[in-house]
């Protein structure tokens, strides 16, 4: 189970974790913890602005204020568990302290970084540990920096699940295992570290990555196969289209991993993608649950299992830019699609869409709008673009349908005519013979009324509707 930053805010916040410790008491639990809301943001601001000691001060007493607020509330004052917090927050606090003096005087190496972020995790995750145990549960506190052992990619590691394995069959294992104990693992999410040890972090998501990477390595090292992720958020699940689009849309309640993977990764923030890459080999179940509502009976699971007969969800990216290289000259020339990927990798660029008209003469492809200036200089400053090539470029938005529904001609014609009703021009479109996911390219005004009109006439055609 994956607890994030808004299951941590206050007393009845923490309660509310007990409450769902007692509904699963008779199953072995593992605890992935997020930082509390802010800190990760606190730290990384802490880390960049170092000119005077003034402004470290000012920002570690933020995150000390915000963590003894906490504690004061969840335990008695100057009890055994409220002084075991106290010192460790002070601890943790000090070598920060240390690091920040390391980083004035080397610089913000990547590793720092990544070292600064992972003290958001570490205290958070020891305060939840220290409450289990004063309300009589038997926890322990674990570092997944001991645990989980990564590739050298700061800020955005993967996990060499090899290595982690073996760890996860020493160090993990034997607790989860032991017949004659029940104990609560409590583990930082978001950090592990590599070869020779550096601390490094997870990137976005880094929590409920954890948590899938846990469950997949007790599913590789251990006999019991009946495992399961929970990721508790402030929602009920994975909603088929964002609210703020359509107020009143509902829940999808099954998916499979494919499926999720799309929504995820298009526009989609309760969930990063990444997470299923870690479970879905083995077919792990995962759950996104209300953690107001623990006992709801709707929410999301992630599995083999799901409805082919529906469309899943619509998501959007909001800003995009589709950028069209055009050449008349350049027909059947070979290698412009490598060239213009490489521009774009060189340029650390991400491209999420392309679209080539049949007879080559213009390519068009999507990046974010925030990095459109960027791309554009790079392909201005290459020779090979800037002499036979001309550069458009717009700001758009994307809508993405996902399902094995849309793969229907029929579906794909109510699309069509749905957005024609609202005189909606569709730019650029982009599928795959097999794939699940349509993406439509349309103007950036008209894409709420785009969502809106496809949901209000393929009403019956999403699972949430029945």
């Amino acid at each position: 189970m994956k607890f994030g930053g808004s299951c941590l805010i206050d007393k009845n916040a923490f309660k509310k974790i007990l409450e769902i410790t007692s509904i699963y008491k008779d199953i072995k639990k593992v605890y992935v913890v997020s930082a509390l809301n802010g800190i990760t943001d606190l730290l990384l601001k802490t880390a960049n602005n170092l000119e005077t000691d003034k402004e470290i001060d000012k920002n570690i007493a933020l995150i000390e204020k915000k963590h003894l607020n906490i504690i004061g509330q969840i335990f008695t004052e100057d009890s055994e568990h409220y002084l075991k917090a106290k010192d460790w927050i002070d601890k943790n606090l000090s070598e920060l302290e240390d690091t920040c003096a390391d980083i004035k005087e080397f610089g913000l190496e990547p590793y720092y970084k990544d070292y600064i972020m992972s003290f958001g995790e570490i205290l958070s995750t020891y305060i939840l540990n220290q409450y289990l145990l004063s309300n009589g549960l038997d926890s322990l506190f674990f570092s997944t920096n001991k645990l989980i052992i990564t590739n050298d990619e700061f800020n955005n590691a993967y996990p060499l699940y090899d290595l982690t394995n073996a760890r996860t069959k020493r160090l993990l294992l034997p607790l989860l295992e032991n017949p004659n104990k029940d104990i609560i693992i409590c583990l930082t999410g978001f950090i592990g570290r590599n070869k020779i040890g550096y601390i490094t972090t997870l990137g976005r998501g880094g929590s409920d990555y954890t948590a899938s990477i846990i469950a997949r390595s007790l599913y590789d090292v251990g006999n019991d196969k009946c495992i399961k992720v929970t990721l508790w958020k402030d929602v009920d699940g994975l909603l088929a289209i964002n609210p703020k689009y359509v107020p009143h849309s509902f829940l999808i309640k099954n998916l499979d991993y494919d499926e999720a993977k799309h929504i995820a990764n298009f526009g989609a923030k309760i969930l990063h993608p990444k997470c299923l890459e870690a479970i879905e080999k083995h077919k792990i179940p995962l759950e996104i649950r209300n953690f107001n509502t623990p006992l709801e009976k709707n929410y999301t699971e992630i599995s083999e299992r799901s409805d082919k007969n529906y469309i899943k969800g619509i998501s959007a990216v909001e800003f995009a830019t589709i950028i069209t290289i055009i050449s008349g000259s350049m027909v059947d020339v070979p290698g412009v699609l490598a060239k213009i990927f490489k521009v774009m990798s060189k340029n650390n660029i991400s491209v999420s869409l392309v679209a080539q008209s049949s007879s080559e003469i213009s390519t068009s492809f999507i990046i974010s709008e925030e990095d459109y200036e960027k791309a554009i200089t790079a392909l201005k400053s290459s020779k090979y673009f800037l002499e036979f090539f001309e550069i458009k470029w717009e700001h758009v938005a994307v809508i993405n349908i996902t399902g094995l529904k849309i793969l229907e001609t029929k579906t794909k014609a109510e699309i069509f005519n749905a957005l024609d009703k609202k005189n909606i021009k569709i730019k650029a479109i982009s599928q795959s013979y097999d794939e699940l996911n349509l993406s439509l390219v349309i103007e950036r005004e008209k894409l709420v009324d785009a969502i809106n009109v496809i949901h209000d006439d393929l009403y019956e055609e999403f699972e949430g509707s029945k």
